[in-house]
């Protein structure tokens, strides 16, 4: 955790969280150097030697941030950050590139394959641990827009998804409401004609605010987000599935 005297670069953000990040390089001496220090600093720290290990850990454990050589076997660097940043889950994860190829040319394509930084060796680790800190308040920021993009995109989704469930039960009532005013008291048929149409509504009624909870449900639990998504289906499409989903549930009783 952050040192009480000569803060380091990491301090502000480890006051926070302990980030875990993932040191990449074919070079043993180096990667047990990086991981050295940014252990003392106060990181959770995994190493991988070239670019399918690190891709599969850093998939595996979703770290904060990446230290990757370019020069690897199997996959290398650029191939690697190609590979990060076509991958929705892990994409926006901050990657700093540390390699001896110092040429202009070599950078450029660093970064415009989606390198966040890119430092030549021999590098200065008080300049490295800078950049590190940047990069995770810069993700942590990423992450917090993400996250409320989303939740305006489900506001928004429920909101279109009420006014659809108001319409559906005004449908629902509007039966009822024009057989009542017809109907006949002293008459047999027509009253039963009445009730008919009342249980009919109620139940669609009562099937459409069933379909609004579990909407709601849906909207607080991501993992049922697939079984009604605001955003592709419409009321009749969601009853579908609700009355599908009632089904199953019924047989398993």
């Amino acid at each position: 955790m952050p040192k009480t005297k000569n803060e380091s670069p990491f301090s502000k953000y480890l006051a926070d969280k302990k980030p875990r990040i993932l040191i990449l390089d074919d070079d043993q001496d180096a990667n047990a150097i990086l991981r050295m220090y940014f252990t003392k600093e106060g990181y959770d720290v995994d190493t991988a030697y070239d670019g399918i290990e690190g891709l599969a850990s850093l998939r595996e454990h979703k770290h904060d941030l990446v230290i990757s050589d370019i020069m690897m076997p199997r996959l290398d660097g650029y191939k690697f950050i190609d590979a990060v940043r076509a991958d929705d889950e892990i994409k926006i994860t901050p990657i700093v590139i540390i390699t001896a190829k110092n040429e202009l040319h070599d950078k450029l394509t660093g970064l415009q394959k989606g390198a966040d930084a890119y430092l030549t060796k021999p590098y200065n680790l008080i300049e490295l641990g800078g950049q590190i800190a940047s990069m995770l308040q810069l993700r942590a920021l990423r992450q917090s827009l993400v996250q409320r993009e989303k939740e305006l995109i489900r506001l928004k989704a429920l909101d279109q998804t009420l006014v659809a469930i108001s319409h559906h039960i005004n449908n629902a009532i509007a039966p009822i409401a024009g057989r009542a005013q017809i109907c006949d008291p002293h008459n047999v048929e027509s009253v039963e004609k009445l009730i008919r149409v009342c249980n009919v509504g109620v139940d669609r009624i009562t099937r459409t605010i069933t379909l609004l909870g579990e909407v709601i449900h849906a909207m607080e639990n991501t993992s049922d987000d697939e079984m009604y998504n605001l955003e592709k289906l419409t009321i009749n499409e969601l009853l579908a599935k609700f009355d599908e989903k009632e089904s199953v549930r019924s047989s398993a009783i």
